[in-house]
């Protein structure tokens, strides 16, 4: 649905014979928002003599306690007076035992005229609140079985939320049409829903079949097929419609009016299904023509992502309504307007909307976020697009303009809350679009796959579609659902850069600081960092759960600039540059690296490089191995950054675990060193303290001579040994007396005659 302009109630809870002011925009969780919402509940209830709460007696029964499963309405207009008269045939199966009442919402301003059960049995129905009817049933319903509730009803529409009902004209002829979502679907007709300001649950949906009767001047557009028309007495007309698809009731829609239609045919592989259009006469002309027949083309573009059209056994239909902007009615959209970004957002809710339903109306992103995403994803789809460029640029052109609320939606008490333009439209479609970037491509639309499978024809809450994320994705991704639906806020960055050269290896040192104010919290996310160099730019993704933290990029040459998320993937307030932040000390290179295995040897070496001058003594370092602690000697070499590790003779077959104490300090600043390791070194987590853990395997037995370790002794094993020796690598040490000299040599040909065990 792309919200219309409503005009809200200004909120006051005293309450007074006078109609309340008028004032116009959205409430988007202003202060007060939810006082408002309970202000105009209790006037309401005050005007129709209820006392604040329902009377006690007829508490509803659970939504969860009964399925509807069919709706037979038909409904007579009354142009002239603006009332109507209708029935309902509902067909309701008990999900529970012992259930003897039903409630259904009706408005109380119509008068109902018959209430039978089982198409005989008169029934008892009890109005509980403005809203709200309880029918007292002939007896108890076990699981599973099966009843009916017939409903005569007459009376004037009390429009609600959007306008709900209208009686107007257009080209100077009647005109009748309805938009119920969320929850007013009960201001023209009985069915069972969530009451006004609850969270309500849509998952209930079920088959319908829709007859108006009008003039016989006028056409009837709804949804799914028509079944026929009957002319009447009086100069009237009667329409049917049907769809074997189920829906909510917030979807059943009509419009009755001066029309003029066409059709044309989608054609997809497996067949092909009408599409209908139903148009103003005063509007019909070639360019709105071919602005709604572009829906094709976007059923095409969508159908790779989305998969085919959900209700292709039926119809897709536009058709004029009173209105502004569109709503999503299912298999029968209607539009003020023939914008492709209008038809490209209701096509998109046939899907994620229609097909599968936001189950309460907090979260109503998955409705709206989807749809305006779905505007986004045309773009960059559509004939001619230039593909991602096309998207990004959508959704820059979709930024919320504010970040103070949240996407998952807690004030229902007002339509412009659920509604909200920033937080249900725009920064929720912001959550798939950065989605879509963390997982990558194919995992996203497989998500979205396996979401539809799940629950089409049902509903779903953001807790559903965050595990079918996580469970595709191969990851949990709970973090960022609770930070970017659940929370508040955008990240803003800050940002600054060194230049280093260890061992040979040039890198760039990062600090990314996160400085938006105190109530958003810290967001967690993959951030892509875009370094420059005269040799050409390279981009590496970083992981940034902090307020402060560094990051040692390695780089082919040194750098002459950053850019932190350069396609705009995170939907950041902000992002500016500033002069570097000193950090913590990293491990850079460790020999023995981790996991590697090394074969045996009489002196035992390792080696740690760090990515800065640190201050380190012998008790910062520890070995343990099959024997338990290994004794080490330390020789650290300022200029290289490098702690040379010793131990005084050969060490035995097995695994072994080098640390690195986090006591390890800069030697300039004295911060604690960043030491974790996942994966690849350098180490950290872009935070000071953490030790380096390394483990390794020493191979064995230790055969000596094998100096190449490729199990074989020959002459390469002296090339290697002579390699080694020219290094100043301990390993040469053969006869341990602690100086490399010409009776190593002799000592490794002795050894090399007698050969390996």
């Amino acid at each position: 649905m792309i919200k219309p302009v409503v005009f809200v109630a200004a909120c006051s809870l005293a309450v007074a014979s006078a109609a309340p002011a008028q004032v116009v925009g959205p409430v988007d969780q202003a202060a007060g928002a939810d006082q408002c919402a309970a202000g105009r509940i209790l006037r309401d209830r005050y005007r129709l003599g209820l006392p604040p709460r329902p009377p006690g007696g007829f508490t509803d029964e659970a939504l969860g306690d009964t399925d509807v499963q069919h709706y037979s309405l038909e409904v007579e207009v009354f142009p002239a007076t603006q009332t109507i008269s209708g029935t309902n045939v509902m067909t309701v199966k008990s999900l529970v035992s012992n259930l003897t009442q039903f409630t259904f919402r009706l408005r109380d301003t119509f008068a109902i005229t018959s209430a039978l059960l089982n198409g005989t049995t008169a029934a008892a129905v009890n109005t509980t609140s403005s809203t709200t009817r309880v029918v007292t049933l002939d007896r108890a319903y076990g699981v599973g079985e099966v009843f009916t509730l017939t409903i005569a009803y007459n009376g004037a529409p009390d429009g609600g939320g959007f306008g709900s009902f209208n009686f107007t004209t257009e080209g100077g002829y009647p005109f009748i049409d309805t938009l119920s979502e969320p929850y007013y679907a009960h201001t023209w007709w009985p069915c069972k829903d969530g009451d006004v300001g609850a969270a309500g649950d849509n998952s209930d949906k079920a088959t319908m079949e829709i007859a108006v009767i009008a003039p016989d001047t006028l056409t009837t557009v709804s949804n799914g097929l028509p079944v026929g028309t009957e002319p009447l007495a009086g100069g009237r007309l009667r329409t049917r419609w049907a769809t074997n698809y189920v829906m909510p009731p917030y979807l059943l829609c009509f419009a009755t009016g001066r029309f003029n239609t066409w059709s044309i045919t989608y054609n997809y592989t497996q067949g092909t299904m009408p599409v209908q259009f139903f148009i103003w006469p005063g509007e019909d002309n070639a360019a709105n023509r071919s602005g709604w027949e572009k829906c094709t083309q976007m059923m095409d573009a969508f159908r790779p992502v989305f998969g085919l059209y959900p209700f292709v056994n039926e119809k897709y239909g536009i058709y004029n309504f009173t209105f502004g902007g569109g709503m999503e009615h299912q298999t029968c959209t209607g539009q003020s307007g023939y914008t492709e970004s209008l038809t490209s957002h209701e096509l998109t809710h046939q899907w994620w909307g229609d097909n599968v339903t936001c189950r309460t109306w907090s979260d109503i992103w998955l409705n709206e976020g989807f749809a305006t995403y779905g505007e986004a994803i045309w773009l960059e789809r559509k004939p001619g697009s230039s593909g991602t460029p096309a998207l990004l640029a959508a959704m820059e052109a979709r930024r919320p303009t504010s970040f103070n609320g949240s996407v998952y939606r807690t004030n229902l008490g007002s339509v412009n809350s659920i509604f909200s333009t920033n937080y249900t439209y725009r920064k929720g479609a912001w959550v798939l679009h950065q989605l879509r970037h963390i997982v990558g491509d194919q995992a996203f639309f497989d998500i979205l796959a396996q979401y539809r499978a799940q629950y089409e024809g049902s509903a779903a809450t953001t807790d559903d579609f965050a595990a079918v994320a996580s469970a595709v994705a191969g990851q949990d991704l709970s973090w960022f659902f609770q930070e970017w639906v659940y929370g508040i806020g955008a990240p803003t960055y800050q940002y600054g850069y060194q230049n280093v050269s260890i061992a040979g290896q040039d890198y760039v040192r990062v600090h990314l600081r996160q400085s938006q104010q105190a109530g958003y919290g810290i967001y967690t996310m993959p951030v892509d960092i875009r370094v420059n160099t005269a040799g050409g730019n390279q981009t590496i993704t970083v992981w940034n759960n902090a307020p402060l933290q560094h990051y040692l990029l390695p780089v082919s040459a040194p750098a002459t600039g950053i850019v932190v998320d350069e396609f705009d993937w995170i939907l950041a307030q902000n992002k500016t540059s500033q002069t570097y932040v000193n950090g913590p000390p990293k491990v850079v290179a460790a020999d023995p690296a981790p996991g590697a295995s090394v074969p045996g040897s009489p002196a035992f070496h390792a080696d740690i490089t760090f990515s800065e001058n640190v201050t380190a003594a012998g008790a910062d370092f520890t070995l343990t191995g099959p024997g338990g602690a290994v004794p080490l000697s330390l020789n650290y070499n300022a200029a290289t950054f490098t702690a040379g590790l010793d131990v005084a003779g050969a060490v035995p077959p097995g695994q072994y675990t080098l640390t690195v104490n986090d006591s390890v300090k800069s030697a300039a600043a004295a911060i604690a060193l960043d030491g974790e390791v996942a994966g690849a070194l350098p180490s950290g987590d872009g935070l000071p303290g953490g030790d380096t853990v390394i483990v390794f395997n020493v191979t064995g037995p230790a055969c000596y001579p094998d100096c190449n370790g490729d199990g074989a002794l020959n002459l390469a094993d002296f090339g290697c040994f002579q390699t080694k020796f020219a290094l100043g690598d301990q390993y040469t040490d053969c006869n341990s007396d602690g100086v490399l000299n010409l009776s190593d040599f002799g000592c490794f040909t002795t050894k090399f005659a007698l050969g390996c065990p």
